[in-house]
């Protein structure tokens, strides 16, 4: 099982997010991707570009993040 993945580039468009809101978010989206890639699920599939689609808001910072994870996660994995 390969343990590492590697992104060359995210856009987030965070429009309507509070400014300090979303620059929170975005400093936890790691811990939280890792967290949510751990979780069983399928493999992950190599991609040149993967759309994750519209993200509810939410009002603090970690269920931002929570959020975006869950989505990115979801995209990126096959079977």
């Amino acid at each position: 099982m390969k343990r590492r993945i590697a992104i060359e580039r995210l856009d987030l468009d965070l429009r309507g997010i509070d400014p300090a809101v979303a620059e929170a978010a975005v400093r936890r989206l790691g811990p939280a991707l890792r967290e949510q890639l751990a979780r069983p699920g399928g493999s992950i599939a190599a991609a040149a570009r993967i759309d994750a689609g519209t993200v509810a808001p939410a009002a603090d910072a970690q269920g931002l993040a929570n959020r975006l994870a869950q989505r990115i996660a979801h995209s990126v994995r096959k079977g």
